[in-house]
């Protein structure tokens, strides 16, 4: 409308011109590319899309807003005709206001929605580099803090390293004393003192053993939950009472004493790992440090309301395991139950792999025969109780081939524990 009173003004390439550069604005934020904000390189006065390009056409256009309000100065006419031409022109001036009054108004709303909408974009243009050069100080200081961080953690990497090696040397020096100390105790020590000597030998590695359940036996949070399946066996049998307790052999970091404790059960423990045996104690729970067979050996017989080992069977050779079942049913009261958790060799990535993961282990122990074995001991009612299967997502599908699928899941995805449970008659 407004090219029909002057050419020189195209409202459609104005508003092309804004468009373009709000769209090269957003392209700018997003880091697509962009050129720089307005007063800035010298290189934008040849940038038909840049802001003093678009200041100086809104300011043609002001300069028009009010076509239709007054004459030009017709130049091109001889003076005679100009006056004619004038007084034509005031005439059509006067009936056109009809229409050039709301075009007047329509440029005029133009122009001012225009300049807004450049002022806008100045100011978020504005906004968003204080923004952007705020998060920029921001991340530097992060990205020095993360430097930071992790040189930290190269250098606690290099002391943990540096302690491991210093205690394996200490580990080899004190095993070098002990086996010297123990070829000249005919003449230096005792009996009594090379007993003690064994002893501690024995516990060289105690804390590695303790690294390696925290590592590889889950936490302990985990370990109570899958514990708590037996709290029913154990209140069944009427143990852990004051004069009955329960007694967990090999209690190791003390999970199930815990969880004994928090249920109002009277129990205790024995463990022959020193450091985990103090671990224990400091939580509260009483905890023997020695051998099981030996401690079950020292006890009067029906002692006990339960006995219970979890994951310590398959660490004892058969002659060792045999005795140990013995043992039980002797300390037991009438009534008391034995609780002894195993690896399933049954399921077969547990007994041709998974098993093995423990360096301390014998052999995979086969559920019947540990059935019979507490049986042949004098338990009766002995159970084996089938535990932690693998979670439907390891199972193979049994939509096609499901006879074959189905087979290979009892193999592979079957329980990965088992206990045998037996009771004193």
């Amino acid at each position: 409308m407004i090219q029909q009173n002057n050419p020189r003004i195209d409202v459609a390439e104005l508003l092309a011109l804004v468009q373009k550069e709000i769209d090269r604005q957003r392209l700018r934020v997003e880091g697509e590319g962009g050129e720089a904000l307005p007063g800035g390189d010298a290189g934008e006065t040849n940038n038909p899309y840049s802001w003093s390009q678009l200041a100086a056409t809104l300011d043609v256009a002001q300069q028009n807003v009010d076509a239709g309000a007054r004459l030009s100065t017709f130049l091109n006419y001889r003076r005679s005709i100009r006056w004619l031409v004038r007084g034509v022109g005031r005439v059509i001036l006067y009936f056109g206001r009809v229409i050039t009054v709301p075009q007047r108004d329509f440029n005029s709303a133009i122009l001012h929605a225009l300049r807004i909408t450049l002022n806008g974009i100045r100011d978020m243009n504005r906004f968003t580099d204080q923004t952007v050069r705020r998060l920029d100080g921001r991340l530097e200081a992060q990205d020095q803090r993360l430097a930071e961080l992790e040189e930290r953690d190269r250098e606690k990497d290099h002391l943990i390293a540096y302690l491991k090696s210093a205690l394996v040397m200490q580990e080899r020096r004190i095993s070098l004393f002990l086996d010297e100390a123990r070829r000249c105790l005919p003449d230096t020590f005792s009996q009594e003192e090379l007993q003690g000597f064994v002893r501690e030998k024995g516990h060289l590695l105690d804390s590695l053993y303790v690294t390696f359940e925290d590592k590889f036996r889950g936490t302990r949070e985990e370990i109570k939950e899958r514990l708590r399946v037996y709290l029913d066996v154990i209140r069944g049998a009427d143990a852990g009472t004051g004069e009955h307790p329960v007694l967990d052999i090999g209690c190791g970091r003390g999970e199930w004493l815990e969880l004994l404790r928090d249920e109002g059960i009277s129990a205790y423990g024995v463990d022959l790992n020193d450091s985990l045996a103090r671990q224990c104690r400091e939580r509260g729970l009483r905890v023997e440090i020695g051998d099981a067979l030996s401690f079950l050996r020292a006890l009067p017989e029906g002692e006990l309301g339960a006995i219970t080992g979890f994951h310590i069977i398959e660490h004892l050779p058969m002659d060792m395991l045999l005795e140990l079942y013995g043992e039980a049913v002797r300390v037991l009261r009438p009534g008391g139950v034995a609780i002894f958790e195993t690896p399933n060799p049954q399921n077969l990535l547990v007994g041709a792999c998974n098993f093995y993961a423990d360096p301390t282990h014998k052999r995979p122990l086969y559920p019947e025969t540990q059935q019979f074995f507490l049986e042949y001991r004098g338990f009766s009612r002995v159970e084996l109780k089938y535990l932690h299967p693998h979670e439907p997502a390891a199972r193979l599908p049994e939509d096609e081939a499901p006879e074959l699928a189905a087979r290979l899941n009892d193999l592979l995805s079957c329980a990965r524990d088992y206990a045998v449970i037996g009771y004193r008659p």
